[in-house]
C-alpha cells in the first residue's frame, strides 16, 4: 500500500498548497499595483512636463515687449 499516499500526506500538501497559491495572489496583487503605479507616475509626469513648457512659453511671451508696426513706420 505504500503507493497509495496517506490522509495525512494528502492533507499536508493540500495545506501546503493553499500556503503557496495565497502568496502567489498577494505577490501578484502587489505586482499588480505596482504596475499601475508606475503607469500613472508616467502619465503625470507627461502632464507636468507639458505644463511647465506651456509656464515656460507663456511667461517668455508675456516678458517680451511688442512692438507694434505703427511704431516701426514712424521711426526716421
Amino acid at each position: 500500500m505504500r503507493g497509495i499516499p496517506t490522509k495525512q500526506e494528502l492533507e499536508e500538501k493540500i495545506h501546503n498548497l493553499e500556503k503557496e497559491k495565497t502568496s502567489l495572489t498577494a505577490e501578484i496583487k502587489e505586482l499588480r499595483e505596482i504596475v499601475e503605479l508606475k503607469t500613472k507616475a508616467g502619465e503625470l509626469e507627461n502632464e507636468v512636463t507639458t505644463l511647465r513648457e506651456e509656464l515656460k512659453a507663456l511667461k517668455q511671451k508675456a516678458s517680451t515687449p511688442e512692438v507694434t508696426p505703427c511704431d516701426q513706420e514712424n521711426l526716421p
